[in-house]
C-alpha cells in the first residue's frame, strides 16, 4: 500500500503520494501546507477518506477521554 501525504490550501485538501516529492514540493511552494505526514492508502482518494476519519476521531478525543473519565469516577463511587 502506497503512503500519502495530506496538504491543504483554504479549504482545497489533496492527498500526495509520498514517491512525488516534487509534486509535493511544488504544491507547499503554491502555499500548500502538510496537515497529515503519512496515510496509508490504495489511492489518493482513500488517502483522503482515511485523514477525515483520521481527523473526526482526533476531534472526538478529548470529548471521549472525558465521557470514560466520568464513567470510571462513577463506578469508582459505586463500588465503594
Amino acid at each position: 500500500m502506497p503512503d500519502y501525504c495530506v496538504l491543504q490550501k483554504s479549504r482545497e485538501i489533496l492527498a500526495v503520494n509520498l514517491t512525488h516529492k516534487d509534486k509535493r514540493e511544488k504544491l507547499t511552494a503554491e502555499g500548500y501546507r502538510v496537515v497529515w505526514e503519512v496515510i496509508f492508502a490504495d489511492n489518493a482518494d482513500a488517502a483522503l477518506l482515511r485523514y477525515e476519519q483520521l481527523r473526526r476521531e482526533e476531534e472526538r478525543a478529548p470529548q471521549n477521554f472525558a465521557t470514560d473519565s466520568v464513567i470510571s469516577s462513577l463506578f469508582h463511587l459505586i463500588s465503594h
